[in-house]
């Protein structure tokens, strides 16, 4: 007969090469907090309601709190042999009070409710760390000096250079496009918030669960209420690595322009020497390995994605174990997404944009053609039509000439004969791309009072993330620390009711979802 937990209807035991084909230690080492918080709280409910016997749950309460400081010291491993977390902490338990006693604290409950939560309380934990990184990389972007809201690049559409746009604007993009992540990862982690515990095996239980009560002492926002969805759901883990693919997309779209700008051909940005390595034959490189790794990452958190999708898609409503494979790769899609939103941080502190080069390059692929255009129409009158058609036709001339936008002497020459004359010193003006940013004053335009006021509305959006990210955080680190009161002191011999009243007297209601 096995010797498992759930062993009492089996007459031998699995082999190794199964238990090492469906163990999950090495995964849920992870998990080892959420496991003990979510035990404790589960115990401190079942004792609350007499579910089992107080002195049981003293006990057990007793027990649980000193694997929670072994667990502190670095000194708590979980063994293989005992296939989870879940298995290796009740077996701890088990082995310090005998099964007449330990063996209670998994009453009411299951593996399927217990695993759908610890990765809940895991995935809170790693989102609010993600909206953290990407507001300290945003800060980086938008702690340009005065200088960038002049400094020039060419922007480009269809990889071809388009208008001449400042470093400050560019860096103001980057920095609106994460700051949607930041929204986007806290919209999942709404969906993330709300407690499975009690849920048990998928159909609830006979006993009489506090579910609000578990939850709260968690830090959950809500419980999710329905016992067979709360069990199989998994799209909040799917909709977590779909934040972390696209904002491991988006990090890739600024390194793609990095890497190239970085190019002889652009030379438009220099990246830091401490985040570029050299060639180990050719000493003049200097490669831009960051950058190229961040782009390159950036299929980790996407395959993340798809595994996670197709992982799921064949599995109904119940625990399958397909959905343990969820996992290890979402744990590396977190890694990945983490270290690469740090990194960048760093790197994007020293940057070093080629502003003279950027200005020549606007210069000689024509960017401020479209200026032509307007003046004709603002000063002129000509249709926006007529007047594209006559700077397109000026771009065209210059270009068979071997001319570009600084010939002005034969770029007035040009336009006379097309018969709308402009003189050489108008089209320098015109033409000049610094004088062709500063003039796009449209809200969200380039000229530096329109950048100015894009930073402060981002500043403003970053203050109100970090404030939530402060309160969320202060909420769970509330939640844990009254646990943990409240199971010392009633493993010491306070009464239930009077603890867990006292308490959770300061920790928030659920909410109905």
């Amino acid at each position: 007969m096995t010797d498992k937990l759930w062993g009492g209807r089996f007459d031998e035991d699995i082999t190794p090469d199964v238990l090492d084909y469906t163990l999950t230690t090495d995964v849920d080492v992870r998990l080892v907090f959420a496991d003990l918080w979510q035990d404790i709280a589960h115990v401190l409910m079942l004792g609350r309601r007499e579910i089992i016997p107080v002195e049981n749950a003293r006990a057990i309460l007793g027990a649980l709190l000193g694997l929670w400081e072994r667990h502190e010291r670095g000194e708590l491993r979980l063994r293989p042999e005992l296939e989870d977390v879940h298995f290796n902490i009740e077996q701890m338990v088990i082995e310090e009070l005998g099964r007449e006693v330990g063996g209670h604290m998994h009453t009411a409950r299951s593996r399927n409710d217990q695993v759908s939560t610890d990765a809940r309380m895991y995935l809170r934990r790693v989102q609010l760390d993600a909206v953290a990184a990407n507001l300290a990389l945003v800060d980086v972007l938008l702690s340009f000096p005065e200088e960038d809201l002049l400094a020039i690049l060419p922007g480009y559409t269809h990889s071809q250079a388009a208008q001449p746009v400042s470093v400050g604007f560019w860096k103001t993009a980057h920095a609106s496009m994460l700051l949607r992540d930041v929204r986007r990862l806290r919209g999942v982690f709404d969906r993330t918030d709300e407690s499975a515990l009690g849920a048990c095996a998928l159909a609830g239980t006979s006993f009489p669960l506090d579910r609000e009560l578990t939850a709260r002492l968690l830090g959950f926002r809500g419980v999710l209420s329905h016992a067979l969805d709360a069990t199989s759901a998994r799209d909040h883990l799917i909709e977590s690595a779909a934040a972390f693919a696209i904002g491991g997309n988006n990090l890739s779209r600024m390194a793609e322009e990095i890497v190239l700008w970085s190019g002889h051909e652009y030379s438009l940005v220099e990246v830091p020497d401490a985040y570029a390595t050299g060639s180990s034959i050719m000493p003049q490189k200097k490669n831009p390995v960051v950058a190229e790794l961040t782009r390159g990452r950036a299929g980790r958190t996407a395959g993340t994605l798809v595994q996670l999708l197709t992982m799921a898609k064949g599995v109904t409503l119940g625990y399958s174990c397909d959905l343990q494979d969820d996992k290890p790769y979402l744990w590396n899609a977190i890694d990945t997404y983490l270290s690469t939103l740090r990194i960048v941080a760093g790197q994007t502190k020293g940057l070093r944009f080629n502003s003279a080069r950027g200005e020549d390059l606007c210069w000689d692929n024509f960017s401020t053609a479209t200026e032509l255009a307007n003046y004709l129409v603002s000063d002129r009158g000509l249709p926006f039509r007529e007047a594209h058609h006559v700077a397109g036709s000026l771009v065209g001339a210059l270009l068979k000439r071997g001319a570009t936008l600084r010939d002005t002497a034969a770029g007035a020459e040009i336009l006379a004969e097309l018969g709308h004359p402009v003189d050489a010193q108008t089209l320098t003006g015109l033409f000049a791309p610094r004088n062709a940013v500063t003039s796009y004053t449209s809200p969200g335009g380039t000229s530096p009072q329109s950048v100015e006021a894009v930073r402060a509305e981002l500043r403003q959006a970053v203050e109100g993330h970090a404030e939530w990210l402060e309160s969320t955080r202060g909420k769970l680190d509330t939640a844990h620390a009254a646990t943990l009161r409240a199971a010392r002191e009633i493993a010491g011999g306070a009464d239930f009711a009077k603890v867990l009243d006292t308490v959770t007297a300061d920790l928030p209601l659920t909410e109905q979802r």
